[in-house]
């Protein structure tokens, strides 16, 4: 059994002197780990992975919000000193500016870098799930995209990566939209527009009218008793053609079709299609419930 050393949390003029991580046999403790160190750390390690920009500003958002937890995953060091694992916390703690807890293992054979990071990866959906959550894959997509409508980001660039941390801060602050997320999973494969779309629509109406969001999404769904010119109508029908034709929604698209059918419906308009705006969606142009 590697040995294993959990001290106190040092001292910031303590980890100044440690700043070399090889050591032999292999140890475990806790360090608080300051930008200065994770820069030191990481100036010697210039062999590593390309960095995920979007997992790097992910974790430096959780961690200047003061989110982030010690969950017992490790930055790693072999007993050459290289850098196995951890990079990407690193380089976020540098980012940030901010000084986080950090499990660290000191003086890892050298083959056993095959391994590192070599299981499954456990998705936010996983984690709903393993804390009693249902509907948990459309739960987990809607609050992506819940958290992504807050920070301003209409299309999906993939600039902005929702960390888990964020997301379970978004559904502790607004827990009626599992109930938004429910009603995307019963009706997802019935109208055919993505459950991310239903639910964080779904969500947004609700919020103007929770009576008239849900009777808009069932009658998208089931299409009874609307004239041809309506605009949800009009919506089933663009949504279905396509799908028929062996193509898909994309995400960003039906978002704002489904916007589009809302306020024209809402405004008691007739349609006999829906645009999109020249030159294609962004931030500036995206459609807003109203």
């Amino acid at each position: 059994m590697l040995p294993v050393r959990i001290p106190h949390l040092e001292s910031a003029a303590h980890m100044s002197t440690r700043e070399d991580p090889v050591t032999d046999p292999p140890t475990v403790e806790i360090l608080d780990v300051s930008p200065a160190l994770a820069e030191t750390w990481l100036s010697r390690n210039p062999n590593n992975r390309n960095l995920r920009k979007a997992v790097v500003d992910g974790y430096a958002r959780d961690m200047e919000a003061g989110r982030w937890r010690l969950n017992g995953e490790t930055v790693k060091f072999s007993t050459t000193g290289q850098l196995y694992d951890g990079q990407h916390r690193l380089n976020a703690i540098v980012q940030s500016g901010m000084t986080v807890p950090m499990v660290v293992i000191r003086g890892l054979a050298d083959d056993v870098m095959p391994t590192v990071d070599a299981g499954a990866k456990r998705s936010y959906s996983d984690a709903l799930k393993l804390s009693g959550e249902e509907n948990t894959s459309t739960l987990a997509a809607v609050a992506r995209r819940a958290v992504m409508w807050e920070r301003g980001m209409r299309t999906n660039t993939g600039a902005i990566r929702p960390t888990p941390l964020e997301m379970d801060d978004f559904l502790a602050r607004h827990p009626e939209i599992r109930a938004s997320a429910d009603l995307a999973a019963r009706l997802a494969s019935r109208e055919r527009l993505p459950a991310s779309v239903i639910g964080l629509c779904h969500y947004l109406f609700a919020q103007i009218d929770p009576d008239a969001a849900t009777w808009f999404f069932l009658r998208v769904a089931d299409g009874d008793g609307l004239a041809a010119t309506d605009p949800i109508a009009v919506l089933r029908s663009r949504v279905t053609r396509l799908r028929v034709s062996g193509g898909r929604i994309n995400e960003t698209e039906g978002l704002a079709l489904t916007i589009r059918a809302w306020n024209a419906h809402r405004d008691g308009s007739t349609r006999t299609k829906l645009q999109m705006p020249k030159g294609g969606l962004t931030n500036e142009n995206f459609p807003t419930p109203k």
